[in-house]
């Protein structure tokens, strides 16, 4: 009876720290501070498994979710790229807010952009 009470606890710890919550912990990241110039984000050379995706696309902001093979600090320059066109295609500039890593699929990373006028 108590090992059929911890595999329920633990399911549902798992069911809630995974998909019951309202907003990502990226999202919440991006929330905060006010972010930096795409274009001045440090590019390293990561190796890219899949094509980088846009998510989430609104004319103020959006994500960009890829999966690279090595861990490290920066992002892939097709990524940055990837932002700044996006926002010049609606007349602003791409602000990068913040980047997250799947806690299951440790090798997805989201980054998260915001658009801004060219005040």
């Amino acid at each position: 009876m108590m090992l059929k009470n911890s595999a329920f606890l633990c399911a549902a710890v798992i069911a809630l720290s995974t998909g019951c919550s309202s907003t990502d912990v990226g999202t919440k990241l991006a929330d905060y501070g006010e972010g930096g110039l795409a274009s001045a984000q440090v590019v390293s050379g990561k190796t890219i498994l899949m094509s980088p995706r846009l998510e989430d696309v609104t004319p103020d902001s959006f994500n960009i979710r890829y999966v690279e093979f090595s861990f490290g600090y920066g992002t892939p320059m097709n990524v940055r790229d990837m932002a700044i066109a996006q926002c010049e295609s609606v007349g602003k500039v791409a602000i990068y807010k913040a980047s997250s890593r799947g806690l299951v699929q440790g090798n997805t990373v989201k980054a998260y952009y915001e658009c801004r006028s060219q005040d």
